[in-house]
């Protein structure tokens, strides 16, 4: 019987292209809106003394995980770990070591684990509850559960039960993060054809040299269109989302608009760019915003714990 074999090259994904029929497609980092952000509002805490730049959003993780199901004594800490991960990716939520009446407690619960393994299949079953609460009022609940299998012939080597349950605890962990913040994902963008004189502004985008392509585009003497305009916002769009940089964003959305205004309105290419740019430039200004109101919680715990922001990290 044939193998088929998927190989997956994660760091390849900040940006390329790739062929798609006869169109050329990148690939930028771009951010998803939580899911239940109308309760966003019932973590806010708003304190005078370190909260001048607005309301922070914090967590306090409590350390212990229930449930009676946790037959497998490393999910506590793996649960732990991948939350604590998960948060400070874009840091719009803070994590709060000390906690407090006042504070948001996060409490977890392995609500079902089920791990198999025969000569020739591993087969696990985890289902994970959540709930934030502050004070007495929970506030929160969710559920999710992950199913993980693997097949292997008799001299393949198996995952560990710890690899499978890290992966399995991964994907609950980050359902449940897509919930209350926004996380870092990718979208594609399709890149329109170029004058045979800016042939190396692909070649340069090829090699993540984002700045380079800009530079060649912002030199090129010729005719200026549509197309010219709108690559141009993807690649500042392409080299903004990289270094989450709100100015070079800024300046995306000024050849986005340049674009739309030369024809780019009748351009369905063009007009879903737009619209997915304007959600990731708005998501990123706010969860910026919000690291920045955050901040004054951190330094307070790192002054009263004696540490550095490395404790949140």
């Amino acid at each position: 019987m044939k193998k088929v074999i998927l190989i997956v090259i994660s760091s390849a994904i900040a940006l390329f292209f790739s062929a798609c029929g006869a169109k050329e497609m990148i690939v930028i980092p771009s951010y998803t809106a939580p899911n239940e952000s109308a309760k966003l509002s019932k973590i806010e805490t708003k304190n005078e003394v370190f909260s001048k730049k607005g309301a922070y959003l914090a967590l306090w993780l409590n350390p212990k995980v229930d449930g009676e199901k946790k037959t497998n004594p490393a999910l506590e800490k793996m649960l732990i770990n991948s939350v604590k991960a998960s948060l400070t990716q874009t840091n719009f939520i803070a994590i709060d070591p000390l906690g407090g009446d006042e504070g948001v407690a996060l409490n977890m619960s392995v609500l079902n684990y089920d791990y198999k393994k025969t000569k020739t299949t591993m087969d696990m079953y985890l289902e994970v509850s959540f709930t934030l609460t502050r004070g007495t009022d929970e506030f929160l609940v969710k559920t999710y559960n992950e199913k993980k299998s693997r097949f292997v012939n008799t001299d393949e080597r198996f995952p560990t039960e710890n690899e499978l349950a890290s992966e399995a605890v991964s994907k609950v962990v980050k359902f449940f993060i897509s919930d209350i913040s926004p996380l870092k994902t990718h979208q594609l963008r399709e890149f329109k054809s170029l004058p045979s004189e800016l042939v190396a502004v692909a070649e340069n985008a090829k090699r993540k040299n984002y700045k380079g392509a800009i530079q060649l585009m912002n030199r090129y003497k010729g005719s200026k269109d549509m197309s010219f305009y709108y690559n141009l916002a993807v690649l500042y769009e392409a080299e903004a989302s990289t270094t989450e940089n709100l100015k070079l964003l800024r300046n995306a959305d000024i050849n986005y608009e340049k674009a739309i205004e030369l024809g780019g309105k009748s351009d369905s290419v063009v007009i879903s760019a737009k619209a997915r740019f304007d959600n990731f430039y708005d998501l990123l200004s706010k969860t910026k915003k919000q690291d920045e109101a955050n901040q004054a919680l951190k330094d307070d715990r790192s002054a009263m714990l004696g540490s550095s922001d490395k404790e949140y990290e």
